[in-house]
């Protein structure tokens, strides 16, 4: 993934888009090539970078890829119109604010039942729900009958987020205005959160160099 210094998360901020349990695509390559799976996975740290687990249909042949894999995590995103980042002293054209982790690693299966039943009580766990345990004995032998337990040990992690950090505060609070107004909350508040904030700590910096210029000149 291409990603421009300004725009680049920390391993930190990265895994918190992980924590606890998120939704993303699972890509790998097996026999027929590419194949993408959208399923949720549970973030555990440890090591360098910590791992993720969860489970694939058994119908499901992706889980057989075993190897080289890839976790994409979506964050908050939206359009972003033009008329939210206009200046007076320049044109400015619409673009697509977002959050992205990539988590790269080695897929691992488990078919194991013991393993699998594991996972999900973690996962349910994590999500206030003890559902699983509460189940007749022979429904959960039929929902273990049906998974495969997946393991993804992560060897990179990149997260990306490109929301106007690079622009000055008065256009980030246009967007994050634009954006309220028109009912994404989530966006908006990431970016008060996390954009506006460096775009004020960036513009403090260079007034200050502009006033330490002034005053040796």
């Amino acid at each position: 993934m291409y990603i421009p210094e300004h725009f680049a998360l920390s391993t930190q901020q990265s895994i918190e888009l992980l924590t606890p349990v998120r939704g993303g695509d699972l890509v790998t390559t097996g026999a027929d090539g590419l194949a993408a799976t959208f399923v949720p996975m549970l973030y555990q740290p440890g090591g360098t970078y910590g791992t993720l687990i969860g489970h694939l249909s058994k119908v499901n042949p992706q889980w057989r890829d075993a190897g080289e894999a890839l976790f994409i995590v979506n964050g908050p995103q939206d359009y972003v119109d033009a008329e939210w980042l206009s200046r007076p002293e320049a044109v400015s054209v619409p673009t697509w604010n977002y959050v992205t982790v990539h988590a790269h690693g080695e897929l691992i299966a488990h078919p194991e039942p013991e393993w699998g039943l594991d996972v999900v009580r973690q996962m349910s766990a994590a999500r206030g729900d003890d559902t699983v345990d509460t189940m007749p004995e022979a429904a959960v032998e039929v929902l273990l009958r049906s998974i495969v337990g997946i393991e993804l040990r992560i060897t990179k992690l990149v997260g990306k987020a490109k929301m106007s950090q690079n622009k000055s505060p008065e256009v980030i609070e246009q967007v994050i205005a634009g954006l309220a107004e028109s009912g994404n909350t989530e966006a908006a508040d990431w970016m008060r959160e996390h954009s506006l904030p460096r775009a004020l700590a960036k513009a403090e910096m260079l007034a200050g160099i502009r006033e330490q210029a002034n005053a040796a000149g």
